[in-house]
């Protein structure tokens, strides 16, 4: 639940961000002294810590590596797929400026690929998804490789690895090949894995795995700007009073359920609610208080999603391999698909 509740807030600061500070810079707010909030953005880096505790959480309870991308697929395709396609209308249709693709980029977004092949996002949010793609592609190989029992020292080499990649660069005033780049995904790899250490901690609890915590920490501070650097601090303390269960006071129904809704909203929120905007400035809705309008409307088509898109379809997946569980008579460790990122 506390989770969940962690999704909400990232989820929530990344929307203001993009409906306050982003919006100004993209379009202008109509009046001036326009609220901002303008490290909300670094949701995203709350969202790639918890990623990485519950990808590894997921990768502890399965067995092979066609269960974890079955998994994977179920839980990030469907609600994607119909993102894509309504973000794509809804910009095709208002003609929002700068902000639209050609129908064969969209159809190439379709597949979440784009990042990785330098194709345009249907909504510039969606650069995440290529940087969490990555991740779970290298957690895949992990498991492949059966090398999840070394995740500590596996993630002692990534980092160093990252660590290099971030040096050379630095060095050569350029930055390294986009493949190399998106292999390592060094401007993110210490907060994947500190989300991997603090699962470990919660589970055993051993000094290396602190060790690696201020490993990570010390990354920040050395390869990433001082603005990330004091929210990523408090986002590791955040974990540490989760992994021993003092954050029960975050277990309020409304940002469990804005949890619950996170992924959906994050991928429906942006241009949609630009477009919204756009329209309320235009009939004098220009105060801060209109917010709460394109909000409303972007946790209503996320609730949509999340409730009649994606999960029935994981429900119905879930169900089949029961009953195929259930003929072969075949055991296997469930995983929990409340927790499940």
């Amino acid at each position: 639940m506390e989770l969940d509740a962690l999704r909400g807030v990232a989820a929530m600061a990344v929307v203001i961000f993009h409906y306050t500070t982003r919006y100004d810079e993209l379009f202008g707010h109509k009046k001036q002294n326009y609220l901002g909030f303008e490290y909300g953005y670094l949701g995203v880096n709350l969202f790639f810590i918890i990623s990485g505790f519950v990808i590894f959480m997921t990768l502890t309870r399965i067995n092979s590596l066609k269960e974890f991308a079955k998994r994977r697929a179920l839980r990030l395709y469907p609600a994607y797929i119909v993102a894509v396609v309504i973000t794509f209308m809804a910009v095709r249709v208002y003609d929002l400026k700068g902000r639209g693709v050609s129908l064969g980029e969209a159809i190439i977004n379709l597949t979440m690929l784009q990042g990785h092949i330098l194709i345009p996002h249907v909504d510039g949010a969606y650069w995440s998804l290529t940087v969490e793609l990555t991740f779970y592609l290298i957690m895949g190989l992990v498991l492949f490789l059966g090398l999840s029992n070394k995740i500590t020292t596996i993630s002692l080499l990534w980092l160093v690895t990252s660590g290099g990649i971030m040096i050379i660069s630095d060095m050569s005033n350029q930055r390294l090949t986009t493949f190399v780049e998106y292999l390592a995904i060094s401007n993110y790899s210490h907060l994947f894995i500190a989300g991997i250490m603090f699962y470990l901690i919660r589970q055993k609890g051993q000094v290396k795995h602190h060790m690696m915590i201020l490993a990570c920490l010390m990354y920040e501070y050395v390869f990433i700007d001082i603005n990330s650097n004091f929210f990523v601090t408090i986002f590791f303390m955040l974990f540490y009073l989760l992994v021993n269960n003092k954050l029960n006071f975050l277990n309020m129904k409304p940002l469990v359920f804005l949890g619950t809704i996170s992924y959906s909203f994050y991928l429906v929120h942006q241009n949609i609610g630009y477009i919204v905007i756009n329209i309320m400035e235009k009939y004098g809705l220009i105060n801060e208080v209109f917010l709460v309008i394109p909000v409303t409307i972007s946790v209503g088509l996320a609730t949509l999603l999340t409730f009649y898109v994606e999960k029935p379809i994981r429900k119905i997946f879930h169900n089949k391999s029961k009953s195929k569980r259930k003929t072969t008579s075949i055991d296997l460790t469930k995983v929990d698909y409340i927790n499940e990122q």
